[in-house]
């Protein structure tokens, strides 16, 4: 782990001051006394305030704010301003030192105080990370400096281990500064270790995907080209194109790669029909849009509307330029608000066929699953269970200098545990804060009462989008339906997911440094890492840049906590391998990634007084 630990029981002196009416750190009343109390904190001396002696842990959270008061000191004291960065907000504790500079951005170290709860110790959770000016446009080079890229602008293999280098090389010029942090009212710096922590862990079960007949596969791909999807279309798909006339080329380029060639020639794709099993039709009068205004795709969405009452698996494809402003949105949003999901494809994925060769398979697949196909699930646990994401997507608007909250929206993703997509069903819109808490309790309410008695356990993830209050109903409704279902066998559980995070691990029993898939560490407190992606111990080749752990936190189990840790991780590492979106996507639980999906899609809808998506959809049109 990315974590240096500081040696001993650090003790401080502060300044405290009762204050009854103001929320503020509680500490023991005295060293003697059991009572606690909160105060107004302050680090120096200051009139009014006495001066209290605190051990490290009487306040965990005090402790860590004390920490990263004298990270900052020690900053301010021995480095030029140029070389550190303070957080704009006084609740944020990180630092970032500054170190090689580029036209693009800044390298950086960030470092936070952290509390590591298996073991009791205090450290410094540290990470690279490449801060892009905000001047500058995402770009290759940007990937590059972010060490996602290599020297050749090709994917990074060596990613882990690069990262791993910047850490230790940048610890090392900052370890003066590091090991100059002490604690109000001493002269003692805090001592800290020469090497990065290290933590226990397991491994869960690696993910095995379901094709036709149950037949198991390690690949999807594979699987898919071997055995079939788990289930096809329901009658022959039909594509509808639709397109500017000077657009039309690249949309036969596109049916061409759909249809693929036997000896994969040119595409490296066997074609659709070959690999879901499938016939495919590509209407021969597709539609040439005029432009790519609101009124050019609701003439389109007519068109669609009409072929699908012979043929209801007709999907359209849309070819559209590669200007920001390039009707994506606009032909996503009006025809999700019928509820027609649609393919898009831009030109300058087209055009190159290089691009076109490896994003093909994708495009299909996405297709098929719109259509109504079912391409593969995954091997899941042994007790059935719907799992709910949940996110939100509220429209703002700014009020002077202010971002305010102009309408709430919060709604869920369902799958169950073996990442099948059930539904997306809005569970919270209004313009007013304490009707949309109200409507979000009753609505989450309802959707737990019904599914329990389907379900033995329904298990809600939820993202870290979800504000504090939203989080705070999430737990009471589940708690209350925990209470009240007690007689039925259903259990609960509220999970909370967050990939981004300052999290970073390294498996120094590998040259690569790659974790295994399925790594889990305990952190201790009901928290967990967990590597979605990772190399196996038979096949130990690094064949891609590999992301980062994951931060897990349980939130809430039903009171016969019979939901066994083991269980709701191994759930997760399974939908992470459930993403239909494309073959070896990214590597997070569905219940997550198409939350975030939607909201993205939702939020811009809103900004642009676009059509929202249908209430309740049975199809994944954010693919």
């Amino acid at each position: 782990m990315a974590i240096i630990g500081l040696s001993g029981n650090t003790s401080f002196r502060i300044g405290s001051k009762p204050n009854e009416s103001v929320l503020g750190f509680s500490l023991p009343e005295s060293r003697d006394a059991p009572g606690r109390k909160k105060y107004w904190v302050c680090p120096e001396a200051s009139e009014g305030f006495e001066r209290f002696v605190a051990g490290s842990f009487d306040n965990v959270h005090l402790t860590r704010r004390v920490l990263f008061w004298g990270l900052c000191k020690a900053a301010q004291q021995g480095l030029h301003p140029h070389d550190y960065q303070l957080p704009k907000s006084g609740f944020y504790e990180e630092l970032a030192f500054n170190f090689t500079r580029h036209a693009e951005g800044i390298e950086q170290l960030q470092v936070q105080p952290y509390l590591l709860k298996t073991t009791s110790q205090f450290g410094w959770l540290v990470d690279f990370h490449f801060r892009k000016n905000d001047d500058v446009e995402f770009s290759r080079r940007v990937q590059q400096l972010s060490l996602s890229l290599d020297s050749s602008f090709k994917r990074n293999l060596d990613c882990y281990l690069d990262r791993f280098n910047k850490i230790q090389s940048f610890v090392s010029q900052r370890r003066e500064t590091i090991d100059q942090v002490s604690p109000p009212g001493s002269t003692n710096a805090i001592r800290t270790s020469k090497q990065f922590a290290a933590i226990a862990s397991t491994r869960l079960r690696s993910k095995n995907y379901m094709f036709d007949g149950m037949r198991e596969n390690r690949s999807q791909f594979g699987g898919l080209h071997q055995i079939g999807p788990l289930q096809k279309v329901e009658g022959t798909p039909k594509i509808l194109f639709a397109f500017r006339e000077r657009d039309r080329h690249a949309a036969r380029t596109l049916a061409m790669a759909l249809r693929g060639t036997k000896k994969r020639e040119r595409f490296s794709f066997p074609g659709f029909e070959s690999l879901f099993k499938t016939d495919i039709e590509i209407d021969g009068d597709p539609i040439v849009l005029d432009d790519l205004s609101t009124k050019s795709f609701e003439i389109a969405l007519r068109r669609v509307q009409e072929e699908r009452k012979s043929n209801p698996v007709t999907v359209p494809v849309f070819v559209l330029p590669d200007s920001d402003d390039n009707g994506y949105l606009g032909q996503k949003a009006i025809f999700a608000n019928a509820g027609i999901p649609t393919q898009a494809c831009t030109l300058r994925v087209i055009n190159d066929d290089y691009t076109l060769k490896w994003s093909i398979a994708n495009i299909a697949l996405q297709i098929f699953c719109k259509a109504g196909g079912q391409p593969w699930k995954v091997r899941p646990t042994k007790d059935r269970s719907l799992i709910i994401g949940i996110s939100q997507s509220h429209k703002l608007r700014r009020v002077g200098d202010k971002t305010e909250v102009e309408k709430y929206f919060a709604f869920s993703v369902m799958t169950d545990n073996s990442g099948l997509f059930q539904r997306l069903q809005v569970l919270g819109e209004d313009g007013s804060k304490e009707a949309y808490l109200s409507s979000l309790r009753t609505n989450l309410a309802k959707v737990l009462s019904e599914e329990s008695q389907e379900f033995s356990q329904v298990v809600i993830h939820t993202s870290f989008k979800l504000r504090r209050e939203e989080m705070r109903v999430i737990e009471e409704t589940v708690q209350s339906a925990s209470s009240s279902e007690s007689e039925n066998s259903c259990r609960f559980a509220v999970v909370k997911v967050n990939h981004k995070n300052r999290f970073f691990g390294f498996n120094r029993d590998t040259n690569s440094l790659v974790p295994y898939e399925g790594s889990v560490a305990k952190l201790g407190g009901g928290e967990y890492l967990v590597w979605f992606e990772g190399i196996f111990p038979d096949k130990p080749t690094v064949n891609k840049a590999f992301s980062g752990p994951t931060h897990v936190s349980f939130l809430h189990r039903s009171t016969d906590d019979s939901i066994a840790d083991e269980a709701l991780l191994q759930d997760l590492v399974n939908l992470s391998g459930a993403n239909w979106r494309g073959f070896n996507a990214k590597s997070a639980p569905v219940s997550v990634f198409y939350c975030h999906l939607v909201a993205d899609l939702v939020q811009s809808f809103q900004q642009r007084d676009l059509p929202l998506p249908r209430v309740q959809d049975l199809r994944p049109w954010f693919l």
